[in-house]
This record gives C-alpha cells, structure tokens and sequence, in this order.
C-alpha cells in the first residue's frame, strides 16, 4: 500500500473537487423534508435523530416531533416523559433527552436563541462537535466542518489515510483537509454532499466507486484498494451478560421503575431487574435453577427495594421458580441475555396500586387516532419507587427497546 505524505497531498489542494461535488449533489440529492428549511430548530432535531438511524425511519418521526414540538421553547418547557413518549420506538433514548436538556439550556440562557457561531453551538449541553458544525453550517452559512462517520469514510478513501479514523490526529487533518476543499459560497450543500456522498455511494461494503463524481479524486481508488479503508482500531470486546428481570404482576396491571438519570438507558422505564455477570453464574454453578430461594429474594430486593411486595414473593417462590426466555439484546458495549420471571399477586393481596385512587401524574402516551397522533394522560398507581400500568398501554409507552420481547410475550398472554 503506498503511504501518504504527511504534508497536504495533491488532492487537498485541489479546487475541482468542491465543484464536482457540489454538481454532483445538485442532480442527485435526495427530497428530505429537513432539506426544505433553514429553521436551524428544526436542522438540529434532524440531525440528532439521523445519528444511528436511517433515513426512513426518520422521516415519520421528525415530522411528528416538529408537529408536537414546533419550537425550542416547546420543546424545553415539556416533561421529559412527554418527550421520550413521541420518541418511542426511534431508539437511542438518550439522544431525545440530550435535545430536552439543550432546549432547556437555550430557554435559560439564550432566551431561547439558537446561536449561529459554531464556538457558541458547541458549549449547548448535549450538541456535540458534529452536530455544532451541521447546523452551523447548514442553517447559517458559517464555513466550518461537520464530521460524521460517513464523512470519515468519504475522506479516508479520498486521502489513503493509513491510521484509525479514531485518533485526534486523524480528525485533525480530515478538518484541515476538509476546510481546504470547502465551498465559500455554500458551506453547507458541501457539507450535506459530503454525507449524501457517503450514505449513497461511498458505502461501508460495496462502494459504487464507478458513479462516484470524486473518483479521479480518490487516492484510496486510484491504488484499487478503496475498501481497506478506513482504517478502525480493534473494538473491544461485548461483555455479555445475563438480566434477570422480574415482572411484577396483580391481574392486569404491570410494575415499572425508572432507571437512573446517568447511565444506560437513563431516565427511562423498564421492567426491573439486577445483571449476573459470568463470574456471578460460575458462583450459581452455571445454572439459575441452582440458586436457593434466599438468594432469589435478595437479588428481587435489590432489583425492587419496596419491601411491601417480599411477603407474596417469597411464598410464590417456594411453589417453584419458572424461567421464561432467554432472548437477546444488544448494545454498543454490552449484550443482554434476558431471563424473566413472572410474580402473579393474588387478587386480595394490596399493594401500591390498590391504596386509593389514580393520581395525577404529568407523564402521557402517545395515541393513534384516526391518522394523527395525539399524547393522552397517563393514568397511573403510583407507589414509592415506581409505578403500575396496564398492560394495554405497555405497548405504547417509551419503554427501551431491549423489553419490547417481553412485553409483546406479557401482552398476548
């Protein structure tokens, strides 16, 4: 493989590159409806919901969070758990949380002022370099550069570049690279080229370096080894896991606690639960079924710390423990095995959700009804820690994904 100078190649310092490009993103580009706006609102939820996720997926999503959440101020003086119920089913709960928090950041210290300057854009809780540039650039013509993992891709194939993508350096001289072959009249169609380049040609496998319009260009084709690029560390390894998960259940309600604010699939709902690590099945002898009812109890007792419910578990479990599952899960650095066991609570056994009537909570669930979507209030029993709920709306609360499984198995019981 022939090794790329260290000082800016040739193909830096090439002008043409921005015009075949942009030429080419005029004729070819795709109708988004976030393309259609300059609202930089509404460019900065698009782009936080396009990080992971495809195209089509976003689509029906960003139209319905704009319809409920037209504005900053909408959306910053929202519940958190309003937020999260109009981005169920898109994933990656944490991005709609980070949207929340800079929304309520711009609320309380810019009047809710979106900033044009990519240094202030960038100090927004939540809005990341990335992020900073694309709307920068593309909502207020500011030259900078916006980085994605397409964008990596596009420039280490045009560039050869030897070393990870990772590295500070690298990212270092893909910015340099990049402001050296940047429009000055549109900063912002060059940078949405640049991504519109890497989703439709320069694919992860399977480039159509042939309709590429930077072929001759591209260091990484001229040398017929494109694909050995980019250049990745070795990922680390998934831990793996088992989660044991305990569903609570008293006729045709369900009991859920919130995870915590920091931390895997925080701030959301789930159906509670304590992971096993191996080194803890290896004590269990391998095999759940070995573990005594004691250690059962005290593991229920740390997945729910409401001791009211002990009483009725620990003679459910003396008549036998059945295991339902497993099925999997998997995150960026971790996977689920997931394991369940259903508590039924007898019907004259009162707990939390029998001691009075529903209270009002500011939480809400998103319906369809008659083509639109609407958020409806969340009728709730609460208790101490967490809270009961039917299993009808299961389906339609922002649960993570990772429980959908269990609770479609819990719905068609």
């Amino acid at each position: 493989m022939k090794s790329t100078n260290p000082k800016l190649p040739e193909i830096i310092k090439n002008q043409h590159l921005s015009t075949r490009l942009l030429d080419w993103y005029s004729t070819v580009k795709r109708d988004l409806p976030w393309r259609k706006t300059g609202n930089p609102y509404a460019i900065w939820v698009s782009e936080v919901m396009l990080q992971q996720t495809q195209v089509k997926t976003v689509i029906p999503y960003y139209e319905r969070f704009l319809d409920r959440f037209p504005s900053v101020e909408h959306l910053g003086e929202s519940n958190l758990d309003d937020v999260l119920a109009i981005w169920s089913g898109l994933g990656y709960y944490s991005r709609a949380r980070r949207l929340w928090e800079g929304a309520r950041y711009l609320i309380q210290n810019l009047g809710g002022i979106i900033p044009k300057d990519y240094e202030a854009l960038v100090k927004i809780p939540g809005i990341g370099d990335y992020t900073a540039g694309a709307v920068a650039s593309i909502a207020f013509g500011q030259r900078v550069a916006a980085i994605d993992g397409n964008v990596k891709r596009v420039v280490s194939r045009l560039l050869a570049w030897p070393e990870p993508i990772e590295t500070t350096r690298s990212l270092r001289y893909f910015r340099e690279s990049l402001m050296t072959w940047q429009s000055d009249q549109n900063p912002g169609d060059f940078n949405q080229a640049l991504m519109e380049l890497g989703a439709m040609v320069c694919k992860p496998t399977r480039p159509h370096c042939e309709a590429c319009p930077l072929a001759q260009f591209c260091e990484g084709y001229l040398q017929g080894d494109v694909q050995h690029y980019p250049v990745k560390k070795p990922k680390s390894q998934r831990q793996e896991v088992t989660r044991l998960t305990f569903v609570l259940r008293k006729e045709n309600q369900i009991y859920l606690q919130k995870r915590p604010s920091k931390g895997l699939l925080a701030d959301l709902w789930e159906l509670p639960g304590v992971e096993l690590s191996q080194d803890d099945l290896q004590n269990f002898t391998n095999s759940l079924s070995t573990i005594s009812i004691d250690t059962y109890l005290s593991l229920f007792r740390q997945a729910i710390p409401e001791s009211e419910y002990e009483r009725q578990v620990e003679e459910d479990f003396k008549h036998g423990i059945e295991f339902h599952g497993p099925v999997w899960y998997t995150f960026s650095h971790r996977r689920w095995e997931l394991i369940w066991l259903i508590i039924d609570l007898d019907k004259k056994y009162r707990v939390g959700c029998d001691l009075g009537e529903t209270e009002p909570t500011r939480s809400s669930l998103l319906r369809e009804i008659q083509g639109t979507y609407q958020l409806e209030a969340l009728k709730v029993r609460k208790s101490n820690m967490g809270k009961w709920v039917s299993s009808e709306d299961l389906r339609i609360i922002p649960l993570p994904v990772a429980f959908q499984s269990i609770i479609e198995k819990l719905v068609n019981f």
